[in-house]
């Protein structure tokens, strides 16, 4: 399939699950959510939006900057920018794993962070981040008395994800991957060769002794957590509702797990998020309809709060959308012969 044929196709996708947000699920007058955020009582809400919203994003990128200086002196503002325009790609790119690809890319060519560091870091990112979400939908699914059923819906994905992660951390020592790197590297005008099983053995002998960062990182991973159900519970308010913590932790934080697990077939998996937003938080009680109304707010905010950071700092590296994609389509192009 052309790559005009794949960007239409998911493009239609996008579309189609928005008509079916609102045909089928959303009942009210769409033009309720414009006068929801413009009314003047709101404006408090929605700057908390924003600012909660904000601050997720960047708790994310900052727990990846303090795992990647486990093992090498990185300057935070860049880790920042890498992380804002990796998460960024997702809406330029729709193909799963991009941000990743990104973020290697970024770390390796502008930041002079070798391979085999980025790797661990990516990596044990990875893993702080859905073990610490999973510690949170454990504790939900106890506190909500949810039945086995919907128990299984939620733990699976999560257990799933949590496997993948685990086996990224501690198994990068194949040399189809060193290659891979290698031929990267070529690609981006960099004539090394670099050897990942070695370096990385040594790297993470480093990490496993810089407990108190890789703490630190946690605890930073915790406030993300906090972030995400602050933020549902904003829009919750905004809307009228008072849900609890623990089914803010489903709808707003665990979701993220079934994301993860999806392939991304539609450009920052619009249509697609909200869909299963709106199921996952149906299932822990709220209304389809007032479901459906947080998730389109959460989209609006995360254009309104996220994609000016993204841009900024795509704008700072210097790079545009069509350096994304090509870096994306030479990655996939030679993962593709091993």
């Amino acid at each position: 399939m052309t790559k005009n044929k794949a960007l239409m196709l998911a493009l239609l996708l996008a579309a189609a699950s928005y008509i079916l947000l609102f045909a089928f699920i959303y009942t009210n007058d769409v033009s309720k959510i414009l006068t929801l955020l413009m009314r003047s009582e709101s404006f408090g809400y929605v700057s908390l939006a924003l600012l909660t919203r904000i601050s997720s994003v960047t708790l994310h990128a900052l727990t990846f900057f303090i795992l990647l200086r486990a093992v090498d002196k990185v300057r935070m503002l860049d880790v920042v920018k890498v992380t804002y325009v990796s998460v960024f790609s997702e809406l330029i790119v729709p193909v799963g794993g991009v941000t990743e690809v990104v973020k290697f890319a970024l770390l390796t060519k502008n930041s002079s962070v070798s391979a085999s560091k980025t790797f661990l870091g990516i990596a044990s990112h990875r893993l702080v981040t859905t073990l610490t979400m999973l510690t949170f939908l454990l504790l939900s699914v106890v506190w909500l008395h949810i039945s086995i059923s919907r128990v299984l819906i939620l733990i699976l994905p999560a257990l799933a994800l949590i496997l993948i992660n685990l086996s990224l951390f501690i198994v990068p020592r194949s040399k189809s991957l060193e290659s891979l790197v290698n031929k990267l590297y070529r690609r981006m005008g960099k004539n090394v060769s670099v050897r990942i099983h070695e370096e990385y053995l040594n790297n993470f002998s480093s990490f496993v002794k810089r407990y108190d960062l890789v703490l630190m990182a946690t605890l930073l991973s915790v406030l993300e957590r906090i972030a995400n159900v602050a933020h549902g519970y904003v829009l919750a308010l905004l809307v009228g509702l008072k849900p609890s913590f623990w089914q803010l932790v489903i709808g707003f934080d665990s979701i993220y797990m079934i994301m993860w697990l999806l392939p991304i077939v539609t450009p920052g998996n619009i249509g697609i998020y909200e869909l299963t937003q709106t199921g996952v938080l149906s299932l822990v009680g709220i209304s389809r309809s007032t479901a459906a109304l947080l998730s389109i707010l959460t989209r609006i905010f995360i254009v309104l709060g996220e994609y000016p950071l993204f841009l900024a700092a795509a704008v700072g590296f210097g790079i545009s959308t069509k350096n994304i994609t090509q870096l994306v389509k030479e990655w996939s192009k030679d993962s593709s012969s091993y």
